[in-house]
């Protein structure tokens, strides 16, 4: 095994539970020195949970948390996944920046070059965080983490549009084995890419699913899967194939436990926030007037009970934006 910097990363989702809009995988992998236990610790100077009153540190937490559903919350939000992204060494500065973050072996085709135009419509980045706070808080990052000696090698997202997901729920008939059709090949490509230098990878549960060694044996055939807790509170598994090293952590509210899943659950939720915008600035171009949606079930449906006009300007069917799960 390769000695230097253990490697911690994260994986957390958004949007699984909506009837409109893509759903979205994020994850963030970060190098930081042996021994280090607590990056929330490490990155201080930078990063904070809880921020108090004129607190400019990036806050990293749930995405839930961060959003808050305020417009500060919303600007804390878009501020800590463009600095993670561009501290990865990805622009980030639009949606199609998001949508096309994943490395070659992850990347899909881009949602903007799809039949889905609807994520067509330019939505520049940031919107709600000011640029200038924003790179003062990427410089802040960027001076801690070497600081720290800690490097982030990967922040990224997977952004499935609805078209991508019904056929994935067609195939499978069940929304956790969709899921893990996207988290799968993830986590091999982090294993392949970062096994070497121990790889510490920590997943948010994938909805009531508990056992996963079956799940990680199948994805890496040739590899050992040491199965060390499966239960209601966590499953640990261990896995080693030639110098590859990765302990794997899956729990419920992951993004407590580990600053990279939290980051994940950020560029998730900013992911879908920048493409329900450009879905909702699609659709008024044809109907002028149509107020907006989240597309979560009850306010998706209003949405599309009042979208009529906009459909048949633009001629797209509504399966077509319907999620049948």
């Amino acid at each position: 095994m390769t000695e230097g910097p253990t490697v911690f990363a994260g994986i957390d989702e958004a949007g699984l539970g909506p009837l409109l809009g893509p759903f979205c995988v994020g994850w963030c992998v970060l190098a930081a020195p042996r021994g280090t236990t607590d990056l929330w610790h490490t990155l201080q100077d930078a990063v904070v949970r809880t921020p108090t009153a004129g607190d400019e540190r990036l806050v990293v937490d749930d995405s839930k948390r961060v959003h808050s559903g305020s417009m500060l919350g919303r600007a804390r939000l878009e501020a800590t996944a463009l600095a993670f992204l561009r501290a990865s060494g990805r622009p980030g500065a639009s949606l199609r920046d998001l949508t096309t973050s994943p490395p070659p072996p992850l990347a899909p085709p881009s949602l903007l070059e799809t039949d889905q135009p609807w994520y067509s419509e330019a939505v520049a980045l940031p919107e709600h965080a000011g640029e200038q706070s924003l790179e003062r808080q990427e410089r802040a990052l960027a001076r801690t983490l070497e600081a720290q000696g800690c490097s982030v090698l990967e922040a990224a997202v997977r952004v499935v549009g609805e078209a991508e997901l019904n056929a994935s729920f067609a195939r499978t008939q069940n929304k956790a084995a969709s899921i893990w059709s996207w988290v799968g090949p993830l986590v091999v490509s982090l294993f392949e890419r970062f096994g070497e230098r121990h790889l510490h990878l920590t997943l948010d549960r994938q909805g009531g699913r508990r056992r996963y060694g079956a799940l990680v044996a199948a994805e890496l055939p040739f590899a050992e899967v040491r199965v060390r807790r499966e239960d209601r509170e966590e499953a640990l598994l261990e896995v080693r194939e030639g110098a590859r090293r990765m302990t794997l952590l899956v729990r419920p509210r992951a993004e407590d436990a580990s600053l990279p899943v939290a980051v994940g659950s950020c560029l998730a939720k900013q992911a879908r926030e920048a493409a329900m915008e450009a879905f909702n600035r699609w659709f008024l171009d044809h109907q002028p007037g149509l107020r907006p949606t989240k597309g979560y079930v009850q306010d998706g449906r209003r949405w599309l009970a009042e979208a009529g006009p906009a459909l048949q300007a633009s001629g797209i069917e509504r399966a077509a934006l319907e999620r049948t799960r």
